[in-house]
């Protein structure tokens, strides 16, 4: 990865408030912008587990910032209003809120972190507490609660079922818990524990409540994917050029391996490290067709199935981070290095004991290349200043040594090598490391040098923004420049360009902002055609089908819209909004427009088969700068409306506004722009709904242009909301659960016993069920035609589900979160 300087930012951030309700907070994450990188998931601690009514519960949550952001830790437990923040702490240090609550009852609370340029980071697994009189016996009661299939035991003995069940004993009593899953399923998490291990071991020194998270194994559930990445690195073709694989390179997330199909770019396996750990970097198997080595940061290095996810082999190496290896062209031979060393070591792969002499660089090395013929190693060395060490192996020192040396590779053949120099990129002899040839290019530091499998091509990546030059390996001559224009004022070289290992392609990646691109070149048209990998950056915001369930709509904090086939193949994008999130995807009836709105505060209308703008963009005015967040055309393609806002202006969290779609015009706002909107839809008849935070919601009649007010009984906080598809239901998700209200008379129709709080919901085309998930990254359907709303687990995301949507004919539900990955989910009543 090329070294960068973190810029220092003037910290003004002492007077820090987040003026927003529950509901706004939850809906209003903002991505990390180009010179902030989001905090990482946090981790929340509640010391005293069960409290008297009026005695302060102690939330204390941990978490660190990539950039070494100063940190405020923001709570929730359902409580609505203004969110509590612990006071100002440094990255990684634990701060928290003591809060007294009066009502007696089970909690879930969780945390996430906002750093000093208000950039917001994922939200901690939900922990519970109880506020009620502690027992007169001295016993102390454990609840688990199974979501999904699978089966908890306990020891001591006690605890043993699917489903939900309890035991009591002795106060200070240590238990072990054992999580099964069935089969075709696969074990998320425990409440009480971080990590996915099976056992958990926890102290019941105060009533507790611990819930086990299931879901169906992605084989078995997944129709497809794509995803984003978190600042990702090493990107290596398979040998055949039909796979490609990367790992994260974000110490706040599990350092996923990442497995594309390197034609169609859909991901065909996710792999995560087991915590603490983290993979940091990956080479495949010369001949094989799906075995990789990856590096981890504790030291070891693992042999995997790239296509299974399955471990063949495991071993410590050294101390410290594997951050290079690279196998020997034989494959018999696999060569490591940390950041903790100066050594290399070689290992039998197969048996993971030792096969060679240690070499030692000069110093810390980032990346190691075994010559074609297995005699000689190239370590590439140094941050700042930087150097290519050669190395034979099997003897002590360095061969030679090329000084301010930044990118290199070996020639097929090995009897010539490229290094990467300053405006230059020469080329050498092996045989006495002469220097043959010297090409000139206005790349500024040439940090990546690739030589094509043919020999005939030069790839040059330099830290001038965005520089790609494919050369003539013989003369030097400039045969394509792909390098990319960018806006951006922070973008700099791509971190790593490789050639594919039988086509005129190659892969770049940048870790911010996250890029992983296919270059496919013309070398006799001189031209490039290039394809995005990472469907989007950070979150996904929106997803949307259409009606006829041939196109799946898809937006993110990155600013673009995308639009895929049912098989899950790039359509096209659209890119309109600035840069800027796209919250709000809708599409007209008939499904040949699409509406979405942004952040920037516009609302564009999309020609859906040739993507092109259908009109003029519909506009906000500038003050207050409002972000469109909801978007809804009206049955009969005449009106959109839409919900606007911004957090920090309480008069405007929730403007509602409805446009003349042809013209512009503004037809009507509602009187209240106050409460934030949870959900804005049309009922088959023409009447809007609008529905709030509070469990409370208007209806607007165009013809009349009445507007009717409705309140339900419920006074807790929502946190998202869907109108059924014949517009007399409303389906809201929150504390505790989700519950069913009529429209017209603000009456309770169902609610679940269970639970879990959905932050995005949908209907089913046919109204019989609802589709959602929150932070706990399941993907849930719960059906409606049973009062108590029996839910099935249908998937998952490895964070906060942020969006939902059903597709035509109720077998396929397509779901985004806060991973990056958009997913659809197979699903059979």
């Amino acid at each position: 990865m090329t070294s960068r300087l973190v810029s220092l930012r003037v910290a003004r951030f002492a007077s820090l408030v987040l003026t927003c309700v529950l509901g706004a907070c939850t809906s209003d994450d903002k991505p990390p912008g180009p010179s902030s990188r989001a905090p990482g998931v946090a981790l929340l601690q509640i010391e005293n587990a069960q409290v008297a009514p009026g005695v302060p519960v102690r939330l204390r949550c941990t978490a660190d910032d990539p950039d070494g952001d100063r940190l405020v830790y923001v709570f929730d437990w359902g409580q609505g209003g203004t969110l509590p923040q612990s006071p100002e702490v440094d990255s990684g240090t634990t701060s928290g809120v003591d809060v007294p609550i009066s009502r007696e009852g089970t909690y879930q609370a969780r945390c996430r972190a906002v750093d000093t340029a208000t950039t917001v980071g994922a939200w901690s697994p939900q922990l519970s507490f109880i506020v009620g009189e502690p027992p007169p016996d001295g016993n102390r009661g454990l609840q688990v609660e199974v979501v999904g299939q699978g089966r908890v035991t306990s020891t001591p003995s006690g605890v043993d079922c699917p489903g939900t069940c309890s035991v009591r004993h002795s106060a200070g009593t240590r238990l072990t818990l054992e999580a099964v899953p069935a089969s075709g399923w696969q074990l998320l998490g425990t409440s009480a524990c971080t990590g996915t291990g099976r056992s958990c071991e926890l102290l019941l020194d105060a009533d507790k409540v611990v819930t086990v998270r299931f879901a169906p194994a992605l084989d078995t559930a997944l129709s497809w994917q794509r995803t984003g990445a978190q600042l990702p690195t090493s990107p290596e073709w398979s040998p055949d050029g039909t796979l490609l694989a990367a790992v994260d390179g974000s110490v706040s997330t599990p350092g996923m391996l990442r497995v594309w199909d390197a034609t169609q770019g859909r991901v065909k396996r996710q792999t995560a490290a087991v915590a603490p750990a983290r993979f940091s970097s990956v080479a495949w198997k010369p001949g094989s067709g799906a075995v990789v080595a990856v590096g981890l940061s504790t030291g070891s290095v693992a042999v995997l199935d790239a296509v299974t996810g399955v471990t063949l082999h495991e071993w410590t190496v050294q101390a410290g981070n594997v951050r290079a290896l690279a196998w020997s062209p034989d494959g018999t031979r696999l060569a490591t290095a940390t950041d903790a060393s100066k050594e290399v070591h070689f290992w039998n792969p197969t048996t993971g004991a030792r096969a060679g002499q240690t070499l030692t660089a000069v110093d810390k090395v980032r990346r190691l290349a075994w010559s074609p013929d297995g005699v000689r190693i190239a370590m590439q060395v140094g941050i700042l200043s930087r150097w290519v060490e050669f190395h034979v192996v099997g003897t002590q020192g360095p061969e030679e040594l090329l000084p301010d040396a930044a990118g290199f590779a070996w020639s097929p053949d090995g009897t010539r090598f490229a290094a990467g120099f300053q405006g230059e990129v020469k080329v050498y002899s092996t045989a006495g490391y002469r220097v043959e040839a010297t090409h000139a290019g206005a790349w500024g530091l040439a940090t990546q040098v690739d030589w094509s499998a043919d020999g005939r091509w030069l790839g040059v990546a330099g830290s001038a923004a965005r520089s790609l030059f494919v050369l003539d390996a013989g003369t030097g001559a400039v045969v394509v420049d792909a390098s990319q224009v960018t806006t951006d004022p922070n973008a700099q070289g791509y971190d790593a360009f490789r050639f594919h290992p039988t086509k005129l392609q190659f892969v770049v990646v940048d870790d911010l902002p996250e890029t992983l691109d296919v270059f496919t070149v013309d070398s006799g048209e001189a031209s490039y055609s290039r394809r995005e990998v990472l469907s989007h950056r950070y979150t996904v915001r929106a997803a949307a089908w259409r009606s006829s369930g041939e196109v799946l709509a898809s937006s993110g904090d990155e600013g673009r819209v995308r639009l895929w086939n049912r098989a899950g193949d790039s359509l096209r994008t659209l890119d309109g909004h600035g840069g800027q999130a796209v919250r709000a995807l809708a599409w007209n009836t008939a499904g040949t427009r699409l509406f979405t709105g942004g952040d920037d505060g516009v609302i564009n209308a999309w020609n859906a088969d040739d993507g092109t703008l259908a009109q003029l963009p519909i506009r906000r005015e500038t003050t207050p700068a409002l972000e469109v967040y909801q978007v809804a055309p009206s049955p009969d393609g005449v009106r959109v409306a839409s919900a606007m806002g911004v957090t920090t202006v309480a008069s405007h969290r929730g403007v509602i506004r409805v446009h003349h779609v042809q013209s512009g015009a503004e037809l009507f706002r509602f009187p209240d722009g106050s409460r934030q909107v949870l959900s804005v839809a049309w009922t088959p008849e023409g009447r809007l709904v609008v529905a709030y935070f509070d469990k409370s919601w208007d209806v607007w009649d165009p013809v009349t242009q009445v507007l009717t007010s409705v309140a339900s009984v419920a006074d807790m906080t929502s946190l998202a909301v869907a109108l059924s598809p014949d517009g007399t239901k409303l389906a809201f998700g929150g504390r505790p659960g989700l519950s069913l209200w009529e429209v017209s008379t603000g009456r309770q129709l169902a609610q679940t016993p269970f639970a879990f709080s959905p932050e995005t919901l949908a209907w089913s085309e046919d109204g019989r069920r609802v589709a959602g998930g929150g932070s706990g990254g399941q993907v849930f359907v719960w059906d409606t035609s049973v009062p108590s709303l029996p839910a099935t687990v249908i998937g998952f995301h490895d964070n906060t589900v942020s969006a939902v949507s059903w597709g035509p004919g109720g077998n396929l539900v397509a779901t985004g979160g806060r991973d990056g990955a958009l997913r659809v989910w197979r699903f059979t009543p």
